[in-house]
């Protein structure tokens, strides 16, 4: 099923005005990209017959129940063959889990004159088990032909169900035999309970707020507190007259973007409420706008802007921690995330986006969270439960995570340092900030061999066997600085040489996201990430291992002179340790880390430009990782915007490009979204922290400094830096 990435798309990307922002437990409701549906396979053998494009269903932008497409199904079922389309559920980092209540449904519209008995069967694949197939046709109130038919099929209806399990993919099947062509088409495939709210939508919508930027306008709305509402439907007119619907969202999105195509036009929109039936309420006032072009300053901090808003939206009430998927039955947060989320905050509110005393209550309800949540040696796990501070173990083994609790500690100490007024809350926040940095003992994450070297975890299960040291041209620098600081456990300055400027012989950590996290669409070469991640621990029980300088192997690549001889590093970690800390005047033994930086991202874009990644603009640039092709390159926006404080002419080019030729499918209120596929005409439907706070942060360091200041004035953290690095 997964093997669906070897397929090819050949069509050009078009322009869309759909959103993918949906609850977990859709499956389908639009497809970010026109032409057809990349998360789908479509196969038939014999003389059996189903359209697709290159393996994948169609889309019509033309017939949808929601805005603005649904899947085409258009399908001959002869004896002498057979046919079957899947439609893959990978929007989610932590899926939507079945309940015995949850009921299948989706809408169907039959444009053929197709008998019940032709109509489909479907079957939910839970990994590689498969239930029983189900006949839609029973399952079908008021059959009708050209209309849009609610199907509602109880999940205790397929046989060999696993409750509590996630679906991975919903299979329609060939049922009965006949020679004719049928065309049906489907739209907004979901679970839903049994019992759900059913209160009346009698008041009308609320259309708060409406601006613009160039062709980009932004909506604001004001939700009310009735649980029937589950979405928010957008209408846009420009003549005021004729409004066509352009989106639906779910209530957890609080705003959104609509790009419209011409500068200096009025548009008009208004908004309605929609309950669990798609029964809408009275619609808002409309609303007027006029676009003109954005200068670069107003595109730069539009940019910034909506990138943070990732931050404000995302997050668990509980525990105020960053929550990976927003309307998740489970309130699953993240460590590492969370250090990114807090540096988004700040900017957010150094901007006004979010005002200095909501930042301050969302951040004590972290630390304080933090505070009694389960650690060992002061160190975190990676994910956590929000409501009850307990861990989250995606592999059931118990693991510490002392990577991404040094990005929580920086992200916090920055924090720190931008409360600083003598005000009682702030005060209580410093104080608690600063218990959490002192109870964290940096020397238990080393081994008595190799005391200057820092393990990225430690499980009590099998210590760190599944570990790796940290080092290298990545984001360890930042945690070596962090554990050298500490006033309480601190390293050695040495372990600035032998911890993060050494590499073990035969062993290289692998620092970039893991394939999950990087395309959870895709969930492919999974084998090779961990092959990377658990291998053999090359330094318990081989104290012959000495480790090899990162500095000793510099080469020309790509006409610029690289430390440590390769690009084999994402920009993403290199840049990580700069999120926080001006590589200006950062010069060691070894290296000018401002040059450093300049000639990695020059070398690294002329790689990208030299590759055929799809595209023949230079300035389209940012392959994650050249390892993993999926006979296609995953180009990460952040990498080449994030180039703009140290290549400001190259970073606004790029900023400009992406904007300019692919907003319409990449640009979201939450900003860029994680990859885009050019070759295979195929974009990702999330969203990355690390890729978020990386555009908005650097966005604002190149223009303020704010961050680099604040960091670099952490008492503790200046007095090393002072000590590592020489003034130039």
């Amino acid at each position: 099923m997964l093997k669906k990435y070897f397929y090819f798309l050949l069509l050009l990307i078009l322009p869309t005005l759909v959103r993918s922002e949906s609850y977990p437990e859709v499956l389908f409701d639009n497809s970010v990209i026109n032409g057809s549906y990349a998360k789908s396979i479509a196969h038939y053998t014999g003389e059996s017959w189903i359209q697709n494009v290159s393996y994948s269903l169609p889309v019509s932008d033309s017939l949808f129940f929601t805005p603005g497409n649904s899947l085409s199904l258009r399908y001959v079922s002869s004896p002498n063959g057979k046919w079957e389309a899947s439609i893959l559920n990978d929007k989610q980092k932590f899926p939507y889990l079945i309940a015995k209540d949850d009921h299948l449904t989706f809408k169907l519209f039959i444009q053929s004159n197709t008998e019940k008995g032709q109509l489909p069967k479907v079957t939910l694949q839970q990994n590689d088990t498969k239930t029983n197939a189900v006949d839609i046709a029973n399952y079908i109130d008021d059959f009708a032909y050209d209309t849009w038919l609610n199907v509602s099929i109880p999940v205790n209806k397929f046989g060999g169900i696993s409750l509590g399990k996630s679906v991975s993919a919903l299979i329609l099947e060939q049922n009965g035999t006949a020679l004719q062509t049928n065309q049906l088409f489907i739209d907004q495939i979901e679970f839903l309970p049994k019992n759900y709210p059913k209160v009346r939508l009698s008041s009308a919508a609320i259309l708060s707020k409406i601006s613009s930027v160039d062709k980009q306008v932004e909506l604001v709305w004001q939700l009310p507190l009735t649980p029937s509402i589950r979405y928010v439907k957008i209408y846009r007119s420009e003549d005021k007259l004729n409004f066509q619907p352009i989106a639906i969202l779910p209530i957890y999105v609080q705003k959104s973007l609509d790009r419209v195509n011409e500068y200096n036009k009025s548009y008009y929109y208004k908004i309605a409420w929609v309950d669990y039936n798609y029964v809408e309420s009275p619609f808002s006032e409309v609303r007027e706008v006029q676009t003109k072009k954005g200068t670069d300053k107003e595109m730069l901090n539009f940019i910034r802007n909506a990138h943070v808003n990732y931050f404000i939206d995302n997050y668990d009430v509980n525990s105020g921690m960053f929550l990976p998927d927003r309307g998740n039955r489970q309130a699953i947060v993240s460590t590492n995330e969370t250090g990114y989320a807090i540096l988004g905050l700040l900017v957010a509110g150094e901007n006004n986006l979010i005002s200095r005393q909501a930042l301050l209550v969302r951040l004590t309800r972290i630390v304080k969270f933090l505070s009694s949540a389960q650690q060992h040696q002061g160190v975190f796990t990676a994910l956590y439960d929000g409501r009850s501070g307990v861990p989250y173990y995606r592999d059931s083994v118990p693991t510490y995570d002392l990577r991404g609790t040094s990005h929580i500690m920086e992200s916090l100490l920055i924090a720190r340092q931008y409360f600083s007024k003598e005000d009682p809350e702030e005060q209580a926040l410093r104080n608690t900030i600063t218990e959490l940095w002192e109870r964290i003992n940096w020397n238990y994450f080393t081994d008595a061999q190799h005391p200057d070297v820092l393990w990225n975890k430690w499980s009590p299960v099998d210590s760190t066997a599944r570990s790796r040291p940290l080092g290298g041209f990545n984001e360890s620098l930042g945690t070596y600085l962090l554990a050298m600081s500490s006033p309480t456990h601190p390293l050695a300055i040495s372990a600035y040489i032998n911890g993060f400027a050494t590499k073990h012989k035969g062993h290289e950590l692998y620092f970039g996201d893991d394939t999950n996290d990087l395309a959870p669409e895709l969930k492919m070469k999974l084998d090779d990430s961990l092959a990377r991640s658990i291998s053999a621990n090359p330094l318990i029980g081989d104290d012959g291992n000495t480790g090899v300088s990162i500095y000793s192997d510099d080469k020309v690549i790509f006409a610029k002179n690289i430390a440590g001889g390769s690009l084999n590093e994402s920009l993403m970690s290199v840049y990580r340790p700069f999120l926080i800390m001006d590589p200006k005047g950062k010069v060691d033994d070894f290296v000018d880390y401002k040059k450093y930086l300049s000639n990695y991202i020059l070398a690294y874009k002329r790689r990208d430009n030299e590759m055929s990644i799809g595209t023949r603009f230079t300035d389209i640039w940012g392959v994650e990782n050249v390892e993993d092709t999926y006979q296609g390159y995953l180009v990460n926006p952040a990498i080449s915007i994030a180039a703009y404080p140290f290549e400001k002419e190259i970073g606004l080019k790029a900023l400009r490009k992406f904007y300019e030729e692919y907003a319409d499918v990449l640009f979201t209120q939450y900003g860029f979204r994680s990859w885009i596929d050019i070759k295979n005409n195929d974009v990702s439907e999330s969203y990355r922290a690390r890729n978020q706070a990386t555009i908005a942060v650097m966005i604002e360091n190149a223009n303020s400094g704010m961050i680099w200041k604040l960091y670099e004035n952490i008492p503790e953290v200046k007095k090393t830096l002072e000590k590592v690095y020489t003034k130039k």
